[in-house]
């Protein structure tokens, strides 16, 4: 059969378009799949109305999105994962609060930290890694000799520690080598300065720029040519006699 006759929505639709039914000649279910739909939702929504329970209204959600109870909205379809066990054939939950609850169950199944637990950390930290200061850390750092819980650290802080073999030996030594290869950088850079700079640079040691001075002399001033303290004073008694 290439074809069949809803007798809910009286449209001539392919085969394709209708469930399986093999207690029927033709295979096929009595109402189209949307029919179908239409009327175990509807049921569904009378049962609950019976129970007393709440039902939600989700006909104003557009064709193309699909609803998260998780985070209450109504999101685009490619936000969801394929899930052939339900009928929309999406997962019930969108991507991203799958990733938090996985995110979740990973740290109490890890460290036996709930997620207000968690929370609280994060809180602690303002949001920020305990090491570099980045904002939104993901990885909860613990000590791996005793799997004592630390703080919560990016992930390249967290990777480095780990690279370290999280050994604070190792990690002064690294600071220090990197520090110490810095200072060397920067004193050949001055002396380079200092030594291609501009003609008459002052340099410690050097007279000012200008300056008739030596270095090593007293002063710029030289005295009197055949004159001192003693010719002076002969001279003063000289005029002093006349």
């Amino acid at each position: 059969m290439e074809a069949k006759c809803c007798p809910s929505c009286n449209e001539r639709k392919p085969a394709t378009e209708f469930g399986r039914n093999q207690s029927r000649d033709d295979g096929l279910s009595f109402y189209c799949r949307d029919c179908n739909q239409a009327k175990s939702n509807a049921h569904y929504r009378n049962r609950r109305r019976a129970m007393g329970l709440a039902v939600r209204d989700h006909s104003w959600i557009p064709a193309g999105f699909h609803w998260c109870p998780a985070c209450e909205q109504a999101l685009a379809v490619e936000e969801f994962d394929q899930n052939s066990r339900n009928v929309s054939g999406l997962s019930s939950w969108c991507k991203a609060c799958r990733r938090t609850a996985s995110s979740d169950a990973y740290f109490y199944r890890r460290y036996k930290l709930t997620k207000k637990q968690i929370a609280k950390i994060r809180s602690s930290q303002n949001d920020e890694c305990a090491i570099c200061g980045d904002t939104g850390p993901q990885h909860l750092d613990h000590d791996h000799s005793t799997g004592q819980v630390r703080r919560l650290l990016c992930q390249r802080c967290n990777h480095g520690l780990g690279l370290f073999r999280d050994d604070p030996y190792v990690l002064r030594v690294a600071a220090l080598y990197v520090e110490a290869h810095r200072q060397e950088h920067a004193l050949a850079t001055l002396q380079d300065a200092l030594r291609n700079g501009p003609e008459g640079a002052s340099r410690p040691g050097s007279p000012p720029v200008g300056s008739d001075r030596r270095p090593g002399g007293r002063g710029t001033t030289s005295p009197s040519a055949g004159r001192n303290s003693r010719s002076r004073r002969q001279t003063q008694a000289g005029e002093a006699d006349e």
